[in-house]
């Protein structure tokens, strides 16, 4: 499974939501969601955005490919720093937004911790991290950070 995360910054802000439903719910976190088949990343964090926030995309740079393992499966999260975009953010059944100045890490996922600081610092990543089929148990992982993607 693929899927997409939009990191929205503004001036010294980032708008992140309080998820509302699924896995992470109470979680703070970026928006983002699955691929669709016929999407590509870029597409997905558009469309995502758009749903979730009410927003849309101008400019966006990719800016992180982070793998997860959890119990036998694994997924691909293709992160976007977005730098423009059009529209008041709103809640949705989602997740309701708040910009703020800072992560608050310790109501966020243990592995943005690792990589966010980096994306949040200009640089790019590429990761891999090992959670349990549960998601409940976080057991680490690896981050570099990339000068481009190839």
């Amino acid at each position: 499974m693929e899927t997409c995360l939009g990191v929205v910054k503004r001036g010294d802000f980032f708008l992140f939501i309080r998820k509302l439903r699924g896995i992470g719910t109470g979680y703070i976190n970026s928006a983002g969601g699955k691929l669709r088949d016929t999407e590509t990343p870029r597409e997905c964090v558009e469309r995502e955005l758009y749903e979730e926030l009410g927003i849309r995309v101008l400019s966006s740079e990719r800016v992180g490919k982070i793998e997860f393992l959890y119990g036998q499966e694994k997924y691909l999260m293709h992160v976007y720093l977005v730098t423009e975009f059009e529209g008041i953010p709103r809640a949705s059944e989602e997740g309701i937004p708040m910009w703020l100045k800072e992560p608050p890490y310790e109501e966020m996922w243990q592995d943005d911790k690792i990589w966010l600081p980096k994306v949040l610092a200009g640089e790019k990543v590429d990761c891999k991290f090992y959670f349990s089929s549960d998601w409940k148990e976080f057991f680490g992982g690896e981050c570099k950070s990339l000068t481009e993607f190839t």
